[in-house]
This record gives structure tokens, C-alpha cells and sequence, in this order.
């Protein structure tokens, strides 16, 4: 996808925040030396074109634009002000965002004057389960244990953004 709209004006970048699942393969980072190997590792197994930048150690980074794992965010070049931000990365949610800009932007060039508003959805993912778990397994034991803790963690509570039908 990065490719694709890259023609139409878009620049596409990954960052490298932390490893989301620590395990006895890649650990957490102590050092900006083993932040970049393991980056550049990551970048080789999941076969990565676009650029990757790496966060420092501390995750100065991650921190100013939010902590979760796998987020999104399309930034305008010249502003520099947020289009959109995401929790997680999903791809057709992007291809949808990226349209409708590129549909913004050409009735802008047909001269309709457009005024921006801010909007929130909660969207649904799939997940490949069979992916996770390899990606679980490359890092470790210790990242399959943590997942599966995590998880039973998070059937036990309140999710950010779900809305029971129930009530």
C-alpha cells in the first residue's frame, strides 16, 4: 500500500518503537545498538521497504504520540497537523482514510470549499491468529507466556472503545 499511494503524494514510514512482546530472542532494549539490530531484523523477516525510523531507548518517541504497540497516524505535510490517528494499524481502515484525503483534495482543486471536523470510530480488525503466534514464537517463550497472560487480563475488564449492545 505504502507503493501504491506513494504516486499519489503520500510518504510512508515505519517506526520503531519497542518490542511489543519481549522474549528471550529479542528482548527489550537496553541499548540503541541492539534497538537498531533488532529493528533492522524485524525490517529482513517481515520483508519492509519503506524507511524505518528508530525511537531512542527511552521512547521519547513513543511517548509523545501515545504508547499502544501498533498505532497509526497520518500527519499533513505542510501543517503538520493529524488527519488521522489510529490504536492500530489496519490496513483497509488506511486505504479508506488515504482515499477519502485524495477525494478531499480534488474537490478542493474544483474549488468546493471544505471545512474540517474532528470525528471518531471505533473500528474492527481481523487478526491472523496463525501470524501472531509465529511473530509470538520468533521472540521467544517468554513473549507466547506474556501474550497469553495478557490476554486472559483483558477478558477480565473494560475495553477502550467497546460498546455493549447488551444494555
Amino acid at each position: 500500500m505504502a507503493k501504491e499511494y506513494e504516486s499519489k503524494g503520500f510518504k510512508s514510514i515505519f517506526v520503531y518503537t519497542r518490542e511489543a512482546h519481549p522474549g528471550e530472542h529479542y528482548p527489550a532494549h537496553r541499548s540503541i545498538e541492539q534497538k537498531v539490530s533488532q529493528a533492522m531484523a524485524f525490517k529482513q523477516i517481515l520483508g519492509i521497504e519503506r524507511p524505518i525510523l528508530v525511537d531512542d531507548v527511552m521512547g521519547t518517541g513513543h511517548d509523545m504520540y501515545g504508547t499502544l504497540p501498533n498505532m497509526t497516524y497520518i500527519v499533513a505535510r505542510a501543517s503538520g497537523r493529524v488527519l488521522f490517528r489510529s490504536d492500530w494499524t489496519d490496513p483497509p481502515t488506511i486505504k479508506n482514510v488515504l482515499d477519502y484525503i485524495l477525494d478531499c483534495r480534488e474537490r478542493r482543486r474544483e474549488g468546493v470549499r471544505l471545512t474540517p471536523f474532528y470525528s471518531e470510530v471505533v473500528g474492527y480488525r481481523w487478526s491472523d491468529q496463525a501470524k501472531q503466534e509465529e511473530a509470538l514464537a520468533r521472540a521467544g517463550p517468554q513473549a507466547v507466556e506474556d501474550m497469553a497472560t495478557a490476554m486472559q487480563r483483558r477478558g477480565s475488564g473494560p475495553r477502550p472503545g467497546f460498546i455493549s449492545l447488551d444494555s
